[in-house]
């Protein structure tokens, strides 16, 4: 036989229990209130509301291809305004716009130009045009962008309004980007110093003067390196590279011709210690040439290849220089001046011109070697032989894979890397 009981003094306890929690709550506040004069207004007020919709826009050229870019159209909800605005003719809740981008950007765009109550406006959100912009810098404006922009990822952006009065995400908003790029820069900018591919920004060492400009082609940026001066950017993993990549920057040497004296290191992952050398991957301009270099993991071999003779660059001349490579059996690696490739000729020695000796006949496989060495830009990790750079590097971008001709015409025209 089953003896039921119900405890119903247990239950009469636990409710007590809360009684008490909540009564000592209230008493808090009332004391808080006694102290203080009164509770802050911040954590009794709700989250502002704002119903709007993102959606992708399509933005013609005159060539009749389009870019693709951003839209948020604040509909309807509490009044708002953007943090960064101009603040005449606004009210209500501050609020600042944050982007989450498809490839783990987290980005702030400006908003310096819209003004007013924000409401019913169609906001076109787009890459910054500016000639000190980087691949994280982007704008909020209520009038189409020009034409020509840097594409943006394709994929889901979020766009979230923080609330800046109790600092929480008031409303998020999605859309699918379906036309752009699928991959960006690992690493990008260097007027100001390297990001990461998710705009967080690398360490950086500066020896010398490195004083900087904005005077270079298009209104771009530039860094000037004096012959003495250098960058050094500590190891990580988005700078090192053991398949495709690509190196795309803006350069204008000081100092070409066709004599030793005239080697300048541009840019590298390396060192050379009692004469030995391991590279990632190093650029290198020799006299009027362009000369890269690589150790590779699958033979344990050195080899580069140049630009031997047929003299890209010019003294005291702005030029675009992008090395692709692509690894494995079938790939290799090509050199563009000005958009257009260069014929080069590949050797198994790292010995620079005029002693490199005979050409290859056979184009070997790259395979890029990583290691856990520092990015030199400006200099050679050699005290021996520095080879230190002399003159100016505009927009930089290094690429886990390399780039088509298509997206080194469009950098070229627009003055970016």
């Amino acid at each position: 036989m089953n003896n039921r009981y119900t405890n119903s003094r247990g239950i009469s306890e636990t409710v007590s229990v809360i009684l008490v929690i909540a009564l000592i709550l209230v008493l808090a506040i009332v004391i808080y209130a006694l102290i203080f004069g009164s509770v802050d207004p911040r954590y009794m007020k709700k989250s502002a509301y704002v119903a709007g919709t993102a959606t992708e826009v399509d933005i013609p050229r005159i060539s009749g291809v389009s870019d693709h870019v951003l839209s948020f159209l604040p509909q309807s909800g509490d009044p708002f305004y953007f943090t960064g605005q101009q603040t005449a003719g606004t009210s209500g809740t501050r609020a600042t716009i944050k982007l989450l981008s498809p490839d783990g950007k987290i980005i702030y765009p400006g908003t310096s130009s819209l003004s007013g109550n924000p409401y019913g406006k169609q906001l076109y959100i787009y890459p910054n045009t500016s000639g000190t912009s980087t691949m994280c810098n982007y704008d909020v404006s209520d009038k189409a962008p020009p034409a020509n922009l840097r594409p943006m990822p394709t994929g889901r952006w979020t766009v979230q309004l923080i609330d800046e009065e109790i600092h929480v995400v008031a409303d998020s908003y999605d859309t699918i980007l379906r036309y752009g790029t699928t991959s960006l820069p690992t690493a990008g900018g260097f007027v100001y110093g390297m990001l990461r591919s998710d705009c967080t920004a690398y360490s950086q060492t500066i020896h010398g003067t490195l004083p900087n400009y904005t005077n270079g082609p298009g209104g771009m940026a530039y860094t000037h390196f004096d012959g003495a001066s250098s960058m050094i950017i500590p190891n990580d993993p988005g700078l090192s590279m053991t398949g495709d990549m690509a190196i795309s920057l803006w350069m204008r040497p000081d100092t070409t011709g066709s004599t030793p004296a005239n080697w300048h290191t541009v840019i590298g992952k390396g060192q050379i210690v009692g004469g030995q050398e391991n590279d990632n991957y190093q650029l290198v301009t020799i006299g009027n040439d362009l000369y890269f270099e690589w150790g590779d993991t699958s033979t344990g071999q050195h080899y580069h290849v140049s630009t031997t003779g047929l003299n890209p660059l010019q003294n005291n001349q702005w030029g675009y220089v992008t090395v692709d490579v692509k690894g494995g059996p079938g790939g290799g690696v090509t050199i563009y001046n000005n958009g257009n490739p260069v014929p080069v000729q590949y050797y198994n020695n790292n010995n620079p011109s005029p002693y490199e000796g005979t050409p290859m006949t056979t184009r070997p496989a790259v395979n890029l070697q990583a290691n856990n060495l520092p990015v030199n830009v400006g200099v050679q990790a050699d005290p021996s032989n520095p080879f230190y750079y002399k003159g100016d590097i505009g927009a930089i971008s290094l690429y886990n894979r390399a780039l088509t001709p298509a997206e080194i015409a469009q950098n070229y025209a627009g003055y970016r890397a």
